[in-house]
């Protein structure tokens, strides 16, 4: 019996120190978790606080003023408009404001062109760049520089190029139509595609993005694709593309959007004539060059814009997203 009793109170013992050790681990692990929360915490409480003071709080601001009843008579305090006429800036906006639902629809079909055209034209120049012949290098380096010229300064380019006394467009035309003098940004349609082409050739960031991505895809890969007898075209198609597909969605998404908020090139080149107004030049309109100053309904405008941003974002990734599920069946 004593020997029991002995061997109990040993194995008492011993469990009370496992459960004591156990119990001091837990402590640590906690010690450590709650360290690693606080220094997270720390972490992005700058970012948090930047995020809530230079993007939430204007967004908010936004948001309310569209609201309210704010010009040039009372520039310094918005008033509410009340429960009654709460959407007195938007029911002038859709149904008395002439240029807005032109505008949405340029500014629709610059996101599509944007997705569609210019994500296929910045991967095959992206591609052409990866590969590895002679004198690549220097042809990244020349095609970089261009690239870092501003949207502004690619807009007073474009102005030139379309100039119909000096510009290289004019002359282009001339060889298809002899009579025609006129300048393309004065002319309703054409007027649209120079605005298009100059926003659409514009793809130097793009490239670089997806130009990264595909670089840094194995090279063991590849090579194992051309033992198999893969050429150049089907190693991209079958290989390269979909390794990069979460690249493209982000970079469709950008361009997408970019389109959507076109203004620098229709500030330069036509200023809205010839049905080239776009979402982001309204809201200039409205809040800067009209004599009113109407802050109230240049920001109803903004609402709009950020809730089809919004929209935008979420077709653009549905339809990615079938794409990942075409694949998986």
């Amino acid at each position: 019996m004593s020997l029991i009793r002995k061997l109990h109170c040993r194995a008492f013992i011993s469990g009370g120190r496992k459960s004591k050790m156990e119990n001091g681990q837990k402590k640590k692990k906690n010690k450590l978790g709650m360290r690693r929360t606080g220094f997270i915490i720390a972490f992005l409480a700058p970012t948090l606080f930047v995020f809530c003071v230079f993007y939430l709080y204007p967004i908010i601001t936004v948001f309310v003023t569209s609201f309210c009843k704010w010009d040039y008579t009372n520039i310094t305090s918005p008033e509410f408009f009340g429960w009654n006429d709460l959407w007195n800036n938007y029911d002038y906006i859709f149904n008395k404001y002439p240029f807005f639902w032109e505008a949405l629809k340029n500014s629709t079909k610059w996101a599509i062109v944007g997705a569609v055209v210019q994500i296929p034209i910045a991967t095959l120049i992206a591609l052409a760049l990866s590969r590895k012949v002679k004198g690549i290098k220097f042809v990244r380096i020349v095609y970089i520089i261009p690239n870092m010229i501003s949207t502004a300064a690619m807009g007073v380019i474009f102005l030139q190029l379309y100039n119909p006394s000096y510009g290289i467009i004019n002359p282009i035309i001339r060889l298809l139509n002899k009579d025609f003098s006129d300048s393309i940004l004065l002319l309703k349609g054409p007027a649209f595609v120079a605005m298009t082409c100059a926003y659409i050739f514009f793809t130097g960031t793009t490239t670089l993005m997806i130009l990264g991505n595909i670089m840094a895809v194995p090279g063991e890969i590849r090579e194992a694709a051309m033992l198999d007898g893969a050429s150049g075209l089907k190693q991209d198609l079958h290989i390269t593309i979909p390794m990069i597909k979460g690249t493209l969605k982000t970079v469709s998404v950008l361009a997408a959007t970019s389109g959507f908020l076109l203004y620098n090139e229709v500030y330069f080149l036509t200023k809205g004539a010839a049905g080239t107004y776009s979402i982001s030049y309204v809201i200039r309109e409205l809040a800067i060059t009209s004599p009113r100053t109407q802050f109230g309904r240049a920001n109803a405008v903004a609402m709009i814009q950020i809730l089809a941003g919004m929209v935008i974002i979420l077709v653009v990734s549905f339809v990615y997203s079938l794409s990942y599920k075409k694949e998986k069946h």
